[in-house]
């Protein structure tokens, strides 16, 4: 089998980070991939799905994320990366692995887990407006020691404008209902960029923060779609990793990882993962 190389322009700033405050308890690490749908023209650019599994499982196990929301992972896709994921379970609604939340093994409990469709039918398999997918949000409650939060996982539809509009007021609605106050994690590919309406309806989530800009310190050489082209400089910053405020964003970076194919780099997905380092409170539970 060929070797690849992956090249991680991150690694400095990962490693400070490491050897330095995040390696407390109370620091979780969350990333966020959209690893890109299978498209026949894919293979004939030289970006086929075969060769880049073994740089996107690569990418994970160096980041060594906490929890991972992923979006477009097909049945397949996941089939063939579960022998380099064995270190995490899986949040999958039914056929709808699309948008799964890998939790890693025994970092948490896993209390509830549910699914909603973008839609005017939430509760059933459907779209609405002018959607061309039947598109959903996947979450998940967890308990780290005494502390509970919810993490929700999402894909907007990229067709279509009206329907990421109501998308993002069903948020407005979900997010409150289910969390019952509880923290929250919204995160995932939203086909929106910071400014548009659609970002701005989900800025009127209660106690909402981007995570980009309270962080700390956030580090995005380029935005997280990136064409498949490292030459090219992105300008879409497509994917979002929304907060509660009471978490503390101490890292936020756009991950533009490429590997050598033994011609040329490539990214391992047409969409840059995204980190985030957050502190969570010792507890909010009675």
């Amino acid at each position: 089998m060929k070797k690849i190389s992956i090249f991680f322009g991150f690694c400095l700033f990962f490693i400070g980070v490491e050897s330095g405050f995040c390696q407390t308890a109370e620091m979780l690490k969350f990333g966020i991939w959209n690893i890109r749908w299978q498209s026949g023209n894919d293979k004939q650019e030289g970006n086929a799905w075969e060769k880049r599994i073994e740089p996107i499982s690569n990418v994970i196990h160096f980041y060594d994320f906490d929890i991972l929301g992923i979006q477009e992972g097909s049945e397949g896709k996941l089939k063939d990366l579960a022998p380099f994921l064995t270190d995490y379970t899986l949040i999958e609604m039914e056929k709808t692995k699309h948008n799964p939340i890998a939790i890693k093994k025994g970092a948490f409990q896993i209390l509830d887990q549910g699914r909603f469709y973008l839609s005017k039918t939430p509760e059933k398999k459907s779209k609405s407006w002018d959607s061309k997918h039947n598109r959903y949000c996947v979450w998940v409650k967890l308990q780290k020691k005494d502390f509970i939060f919810y993490v929700f996982n999402t894909h907007f539809d990229y067709h279509g404008k009206a329907a990421r509009l109501e998308s993002a007021k069903l948020m407005n609605t979900f997010i409150p209902s289910i969390t019952q106050g509880k923290p929250y994690i919204l995160a995932g590919d939203f086909n929106s960029v910071e400014g548009s309406n659609v970002y701005e309806v989900l800025m009127n989530i209660p106690r909402v923060q981007d995570a980009r800009h309270a962080a700390q310190f956030s580090y995005v050489p380029k935005n997280s779609y990136n064409y498949f082209d490292p030459t090219k400089f992105s300008k879409w910053d497509l994917d979002h990793i929304f907060t509660d405020s009471i978490f503390s964003i101490y890292r936020y970076g756009v991950l533009n990882e490429t590997y050598y194919d033994g011609e040329t780099y490539r990214y391992p997905s047409d969409h840059s993962p995204i980190l985030m380092i957050f502190k969570y409170p010792n507890s909010n539970t009675p």
